[in-house]
């Protein structure tokens, strides 16, 4: 990398400015993640439940009609 051509106090702005960037960029990014999270355990959510419905409707016996008792004898 070439210096940079700056006096101290440029640099020194500069390097404000950066770290405030840094630091405005870390904040949404995190924020973005922290709503990723959230919708991914809704979603983990909404399966568990379909699945516990799902294991529930299996579990329960429905009764079946043969074709010996419906076909009249």
């Amino acid at each position: 990398m070439s210096p940079y051509r700056a006096t101290d106090e440029q640099i020194d702005r500069e390097i404000t400015t950066l770290e405030q960037i840094a630091r405005i960029r870390l904040r949404r990014a995190t924020t973005e993640l922290n709503d990723l999270h959230r919708e991914l355990r809704e979603l983990r959510k909404e399966r568990a439940r379909r699945a516990a419905r799902a294991a529930e409707l299996t579990s329960v016996e429905v009764p079946v009609a043969s074709d010996a008792t419906t076909s009249g004898g």
